[in-house]
């Protein structure tokens, strides 16, 4: 639930202000501004309702105070004057909107409810500001191959549920870009999505990143950070590389993970986190545990939903669908008349190994494209050497009756697609099915290994 803090002199006010929220909010409620600073201070609040008139020192000044170490949290201004004048000078100081005493019901709720989602609306555009540089251009997930399938469905699966996910793969093979998809599948869509990329934090600044710090914790501390957690609210927090994170921050990590809840550096007060935790990592996290290079404790809290994510020389029929995808990401931003890659250069392309996985892939098409804009169609010989050495060794490979390896599992190919399309009556959508393939894949298999429909049905 969302936290407001109610704050007014009059116990009328409070009490009506109580009656008409207690059952969708969690509230507090303060008699004057000492106190709310006090509520602030050691809770995470979504929304402040702040009466002009109050003892000792007015809402204005209480507003200015708030703004200045809260300068994200909306504030609606309760009043009973008539001096407009008041009203105007508190939107003016960053009040969000106001309401007059005597109030509405409704109108009282309409104006909390904009108030918060205007604030949330807010908070996920500055995440999504500092994630404009992501490497990946795209926002969904591309892959046909069982093990893949089985990653998706155990990422749908886990969505809705508040327990930490932990998704394992090797570098380039999209471990950040299925939190992401999880995330949105979640029904904490609504609030950010923000990433800590542990290997690019060192440890001096990762505490600080983390949890924030307030005004005067050190020398350069000349105001107060939020730390990732305060971004992530009730967000997805994701943990990207999460093994290398220092052993004293993993303690830290855990401590939050089993009380839910942290201090920021030179605080005083513990804050609550309802922030779901995502975690990846494309070392073997459980042998680094074994090794004492990762906490084990922290590694079982990590991985209550483990989700691992094949590399791409496992996932041979998704290749073809993936320079497909990227080939028309490309062809926009670049507006080049390429259509696509031969039959040959495609075979190529299939038959490598993808050490980066999807992202050389991703930097493959593109670096075609930007040094072959005019060409058509992507040959061969344009391909970088690596894919030509791994056509020769497969090409000179020869078994012990003299035929190329190469042949071998062409002709296996060609059998194994034929028996297929016999079983179908040449129907290409059910051939498909049987080879647990997709009908775009087998067409390409197809015109690659020479086998025509017609002459299917004909033998």
């Amino acid at each position: 639930m969302k936290h407001l803090l109610i704050v007014d002199d009059e116990r009328g006010t409070r009490e009506s202000l109580k009656l008409i929220f207690s059952k969708d909010y969690t509230l507090s409620l303060a008699t004057n501004a000492k106190e709310a600073m006090d509520i602030l201070q050691a809770n995470r609040v979504d929304l402040v309702m702040l009466d002009i008139m109050m003892p000792d020192k007015d809402g204005i000044a209480t507003l200015r105070d708030i703004q200045d170490i809260y300068p994200d949290m909306p504030v609606i201004m309760v009043s009973a004057l008539t001096d407009i004048s008041k009203v105007v000078e508190a939107v003016r100081d960053g009040a969000y909107d106001y309401i007059t005493k005597p109030f509405e019901i409704d109108e009282v709720r309409q104006t909390v409810e904009r108030a918060l989602a205007s604030n949330a609306l807010q908070r996920r555009v500055e995440v999504l500001e500092k994630e404009v540089a992501d490497t990946f251009p795209l926002r969904r997930i591309i892959g046909d191959s069982p093990a893949f399938r089985q990653a998706l469905a155990d990422a749908r699966q886990a969505a809705d549920a508040d327990a930490t996910v932990l998704i394992c793969g090797e570098s380039g093979t999209g471990k950040e870009l299925l939190a992401r998809m999880l995330h949105d599948m979640s029904n904490r869509r609504n609030e950010p999505f923000v990433a800590v990329h542990c290997a690019a934090l060192p440890e001096s600044l990762m505490e600080s990143e983390l949890f924030g710090h307030e005004k005067g914790a050190f020398t350069s501390a000349d105001q107060r950070k939020l730390g990732r957690f305060d971004l992530a609210g009730s967000g997805t927090l994701f943990f990207d590389e999460v093994s290398e994170m220092s052993t004293t921050t993993q303690v830290k990590l855990l401590r939050v993970l089993q009380e839910r809840e942290f201090m920021r550096i030179g605080g005083t007060h513990i804050i609550r986190t309802n922030a779901r935790i995502v975690a990846a990592a494309s070392k073997d996290l459980r042998r680094e545990a074994d090794e004492g290079r990762f906490r084990p404790d922290l590694y079982y809290r990590l991985g209550v939903i483990p989700i691992t994510l094949p590399p791409l020389r496992e996932r041979d029929g998704d290749i073809p669908l993936l320079i497909q995808h990227f080939l028309g990401v490309f062809r926009k931003s670049l507006n080049t008349p390429t259509r696509d890659f031969t039959p040959e250069a495609m075979e190529l392309m299939c038959g490598y190994a993808w050490p980066g996985n999807i992202r050389e892939l991703r930097n493959i098409v593109e670096r075609m494209l930007v040094l072959h804009t005019r060409e058509e169609y992507i040959r061969p010989e344009f391909l970088p050497a690596e894919f030509h050495t791994l056509r020769k060794e497969t090409t000179f490979h020869t078994t012990a009756a003299g035929t190329s390896l190469e042949h071998a599992v062409n002709a296996f190919e060609r059998d194994l697609v034929t028996k297929a399309l016999q079983e179908a009556n040449g129907v290409q959508t059910r051939a498909a099915e049987i080879l647990g393939t997709t009908r775009r894949i087998l067409r390409y298999r197809m015109e690659k290994l020479g086998i025509a429909t017609e002459e299917v049905a004909s033998g």
